[in-house]
């Protein structure tokens, strides 16, 4: 037995070793590292001896006997000698297991081949009563989707000839009242050709009469230069309403200088006033919108010609309105003012909701002159 202070490196290694410690460092660390384990057991390591440490000496200090040695040597070999029988009896046992596992592993899988094998038949012959089943099931729905469509076929056919057969009413009735409209149609338009006629004769009476009132309405404005306010010649080509409106306009100034004193006419701050009181913004609106409404096609003016003066006036009458309300006016007044019964009749009937798309139209239609209406009523 040896102390601590007798111990080599190779002996504090293996004590530090049989108490799980780490075990490098040199001889110095090694003895302090077993002395703290040591004081930790509960010993005192100054006295503590340790167990077959003297016999490692003697094998380290070269003091080992041969008898010793040789003890040493045949324990060894008997230790070795029943390692090597316990090998060889764990090898055989070993063996004798996989051997043993093997045989049940291939007795397994042959089990489970023969199920899989039988598994795999009862499948087959079920997949083949399916197909059976979906067959079967596939003829029947064919024929009764065979016999729905045909029944179908038959009360499309049926319900097209009752659609057949109301048309041809629907196209009877339809012509009858087309030949009631044209009839009805044609009275109109003989009616209109007597009134047309009429109208001209009255025209013809008003130019007389107006040529008379002419003559008396003209009134100096500038007696030094004798200058006279005159009222253009009605000349049939524009609208009766809106000479009308020009005539009475002129008239209305010789009022308005009327009543204003003489000593004022040449005053230009006065006679504004005036004119402006009569003439504004506001007495030129009711202007064109009686021009709006009176408007007509002429002879001879184009269907764009039409609408471009038809706009104008519109946006000189409603000025501040809105646009959308704008363009349905425009667009009201347009078709009334329309020669043409068949393009207004068009016009009705279609969704255009702006002056400018009704104004396009075939150029072959755009221009109605007066032989062309004649050889349409006719």
């Amino acid at each position: 037995m040896s102390k601590l202070c007798g111990l080599n490196v190779v002996q504090l290694r293996e004590e530090l070793q049989k108490r799980s410690l780490v075990t490098s460092g040199n001889k110095e660390v090694l003895v302090a590292r077993l002395r703290e384990a040591l004081i930790g057991e509960g010993k005192n390591p100054d006295e503590f001896k340790f167990d077959g440490t003297d016999e490692d000496n003697e094998i380290s200090t070269g003091m080992f006997t041969t008898a010793k040695m040789m003890e040493l040597l045949l324990s060894m070999s008997t230790e070795i000698k029943q390692i090597k029988e316990q090998s060889e009896r764990q090898t055989e046992e070993l063996k004798q297991q996989i051997k043993e596992q093997s045989e049940r592993q291939t007795e397994d899988l042959k089990q489970i081949k023969e199920q899989s094998e039988r598994q795999s038949e009862r499948q087959t012959e079920e997949l083949k009563q399916i197909k059976e089943q979906s067959e079967r099931q596939s003829e029947r729905q064919t024929e009764e989707l065979k016999q729905q469509i045909k029944e179908q076929s038959e009360r499309q056919t049926e319900e097209l000839k009752q659609i057949k057969d109301q048309l041809k009413h629907v196209k009877l009735e339809v012509a009858e009242q087309i030949e009631e409209q044209s009839t009805r149609i044609e009275m109109i338009e003989q009616k209109l050709d007597r009134q047309t006629v009429e109208v001209d004769h009255k025209i013809d009476k008003l130019k007389r009469e107006l040529e008379q009132s002419k003559k008396k309405m003209a009134m100096p404005l500038d007696h030094a230069s004798r200058r006279t306010l005159k009222v253009p010649a009605f000349d049939g080509e524009m609208s009766w309403n809106v000479y009308k409106t020009q005539f009475e306009a002129a008239a209305t100034t010789a009022e308005v200088l009327q009543t204003i004193p003489a000593d004022n006419h040449f005053n230009y701050e006065i006679l504004v006033s005036a004119l402006d009181l009569r003439y504004g913004e506001e007495h030129m609106k009711q202007i064109y919108r009686s021009q709006l409404r009176n408007r007509t096609q002429r002879s001879g003016e184009s269907i764009q010609q039409l609408a471009q003066d038809i706009e104008r006036l519109t946006l000189l009458s409603y000025p501040t309105s809105d646009p959308e309300h704008r363009d349905e006016t425009a667009l009201d007044t347009f078709i009334k003012a329309l020669h043409n019964s068949e393009l207004k009749q068009s016009l009705l009937l279609s969704d255009k909701q702006k002056l400018k798309d009704a104004g396009k139209v075939d150029q072959r239609k755009c221009v109605i002159t007066v032989d062309t209406e004649q050889q349409n009523r006719f």
